[in-house]
């Protein structure tokens, strides 16, 4: 008479979604792919579903670690922000005179709205819009990308010894660097019918920058010999 053979132990069900220990793929993977994404698709019409497709994982994992669009968004708007901020504290540490700190701050600016078209809609709409009925972690998350953000500001006000720069807030010049960029980028239709035929977008961008640079530079340092303004 033939053993019935003992069926054999089934693993532990995994938790819908919840990575496998063995092929984990881990969440900056996801991030990155949805940032790849959005150079060319609007947030607003992006999809957990073409997110997964991009970092070639189930929808259900995506849900898993950001729980829905709206947190996958927030955690890509985040990363951008880091990569930006990052990038200009690196180029502040760097040599050079004033004005060529402005125009490596204004240069790092546009080069991220360059290879990401939708950045400022990303974090205007995910990590700016604050009120009273936001979450914690949001409020925190906007205090944090303040603060970082405005210390950049500062660190170019008061470094390498200029004792030129006049006593402006550094709130409101924070803001300025961010209007002069984020415009400059939106307002790309306008500037092909100011200039006509001869517009060249990346002459017109250099051209930009110098002009930008000059304007801050001008406006914030005082004449030379301390005369003041």
């Amino acid at each position: 008479m033939t053993t019935p053979k003992k069926p054999q132990p089934r693993g532990k069900r995994r938790t819908a979604g919840r990575p496998d220990q063995r092929h984990s793929v881990g969440a900056d993977r996801i991030v990155e792919a949805a940032l790849e994404l959005l150079k060319h698709a609007s947030p607003d019409k992006l999809t957990v579903v073409e997110v997964a497709a991009q970092a070639r994982v189930d929808p259900a994992l995506v849900r898993y670690y950001f729980g829905d669009k709206k947190g996958v968004l927030h955690a890509a708007a985040k990363r951008l922000l880091d990569q930006v901020q990052d990038r200009g504290q690196a180029l502040l540490a760097g040599e050079g005179t004033f004005e060529q700190r402005v125009r490596h701050r204004l240069e790092a600016l546009i080069k991220a709205l360059q290879d990401h078209p939708r950045f400022m809609q990303l974090v205007i709409n995910e990590v700016y819009a604050v009120d009273g009925d936001s979450a914690p972690d949001d409020v925190k998350d906007l205090q944090m990308v303040a603060d970082r953000g405005l210390a950049l500001t500062r660190a170019l006000l008061g470094g390498r010894g200029e004792t030129r720069v006049r006593e402006v807030d550094a709130r409101y010049l924070h803001i300025a660097i961010l209007g002069l960029c984020t415009f400059f980028m939106e307002a790309r239709p306008l500037l092909r019918v100011l200039f006509g035929p001869g517009y060249e977008e990346e002459g017109a961008t250099t051209a930009y920058i110098d002009f930008a640079a000059t304007l801050l530079t001008q406006g914030l340092l005082r004449p030379t010999g301390g005369a003041q303004a």
